[in-house]
């Protein structure tokens, strides 16, 4: 019985000095690009937020919108980007927040939450209906309406000729007047890669 427990024993040191099969983590600063499949990445969505932020509030109808409106900043919700694709997984989530964040720190206009974020907040609302005291219990049917809607889409195209494929992706976004359904801006981005396996 002690035979086999000291050969166990005396293997456990010659085991620890073989080397591993782990994983090795490289930190890297959130501006490297790195292109691993060709795919969508964060960098083509920071770029194309990029390409994006400063037109919408550059465009002539802030200043239309001011100017009809005593002074006043629009406000703009966010809503959905369609993804258009043939099998791309694009999380655009992270696209449609780097533009609410570049929209709100332009000072020009004002943004309200998307719907999630509209019906969390309305269930907080109803939550302190029943349990808030009165004096810090926020009324509803206080909400800032939005004047215009952010809508777009992504859609992708590939083109593949043995290990050789184009990764082509167009961005489209364009701004409606919610009264009118007047659009009022509209604009293209697109990417395109070259892929070599």
């Amino acid at each position: 019985m002690k035979t086999p427990l000291l050969a166990c024993l005396a293997l456990v040191p010659t085991l620890a000095l073989l080397p591993g099969c782990g994983t090795t983590v490289t930190r890297e600063d959130v501006n490297t690009v790195r292109d691993l499949s060709g795919n969508w990445n964060d960098t083509d969505s920071r770029l194309t937020a990029e390409h994006f932020s400063p037109k919408i509030v550059a465009g002539g109808w802030v200043d239309e919108y001011k100017a009809a409106h005593s002074g006043k900043k629009p406000v703009i919700k966010v809503g959905r980007v369609v993804v258009r694709t043939n099998g791309d997984v694009i999380n655009t989530e992270i696209f449609t927040n780097d533009l609410v964040r570049a929209l709100v720190n332009s000072g020009k206009v004002k943004a309200v939450g998307n719907s999630n974020d509209a019906d969390q907040i309305r269930a907080e609302r109803a939550e302190q209906d029943k349990n808030a005291s009165e004096a810090t219990r926020k009324e509803s049917f206080q909400e800032t309406g939005a004047d215009f809607l952010l809508t777009g889409s992504i859609n992708v195209a590939d083109d593949q000729e043995g290990k050789e494929k184009i990764k082509f992706y167009s961005v489209d976004l364009k701004l409606v007047d919610i009264t009118t359904a007047e659009q009022v801006w509209f604009d293209n981005h697109k990417i395109k890669k070259m892929v070599e396996r």
